[in-house]
């Protein structure tokens, strides 16, 4: 039996997704889903978190941006019920600044409330905030970080980030190298006086057999919809 068809999966509650990587993402894996402003990076994260809650699954929401009110709202505009688990769910809006200041704080705090809450997902909202205090030589220092309380707590994670200016890859290019799996979404224009159409394209996820093909999606009310075997244009 192949290394692929052993391997555990968890759903991600993103209609169309899981079937484009053969049922889901690898347990115990980290994913970056990456994208520029609008493309629905906190709307993922939030689909893979509700997902969880709904199967039983305690599961932590990490921000640096929004603050706890604006995360619930935004989940409730989709028809995600946050406030029904909150028995389940931690929201932790985290200061960068203060992040940066006491990595190592931080990191023993952060393994110490994954493991007494027995969570199985965390989602991290949007890791570029970090980053971007830090400089070039320092920048994986963070990341590294985390990637350590991730795999030490063995949760699954989803981090997101902005993208660079050509969407092909997280915003400093760093996230892709700490993950086991990156996905794109993207903005796509067949000429620049048509409306964009979003895409989405899974440039790795280790140790699943998957489509490079860029899928098209839609954000409907009810969140995001991979439209699996469309064509973009």
């Amino acid at each position: 039996m192949s290394d692929f068809t052993m391997v555990s999966r968890v759903s991600t509650g993103v209609e169309g997704f899981d079937s484009i990587i053969g049922g889901g993402i690898p347990e115990g894996h980290i994913v970056t889903i990456f994208g520029t402003y609008g493309t629905g990076k906190t709307t993922f994260g939030l689909h893979f978190i509700y997902e969880g809650l709904k199967n039983g699954e305690n599961a932590i929401y990490i921000s640096l941006d929004e603050d706890e009110e604006s995360i619930r709202d935004t989940a409730s505009g989709f028809g995600m019920d946050l406030e029904a688990f909150k028995d389940s769910l931690e929201i932790i809006r985290l200061d960068p600044v203060s992040v940066k200041e006491s990595l190592e704080k931080v990191r023993n705090e952060m393994l110490q409330a994954i493991l007494e809450m027995g969570a199985k997902r965390l989602v991290v909202d949007t890791i570029s905030v970090l980053e971007g205090l830090f400089d070039e030589k320092e920048r994986w220092l963070p990341l590294s970080y985390l990637r350590n309380i991730i795999k030490k707590s063995g949760v699954t994670a989803i981090l997101t980030s902005e993208a660079d200016k050509t969407q092909s890859s997280s915003k400093y290019g760093i996230l892709e190298y700490i993950s086991d799996g990156a996905v794109a979404l993207r903005f796509l224009r067949k000429s620049e006086i048509e409306e964009p159409i979003l895409a989405l394209e899974v440039i790795k996820m280790r140790r699943v057999k998957h489509s490079r093909k860029p899928t098209p999606y839609i954000i409907t009310e009810k969140g995001i919809k991979v439209l699996e075997g469309a064509e973009l244009f």
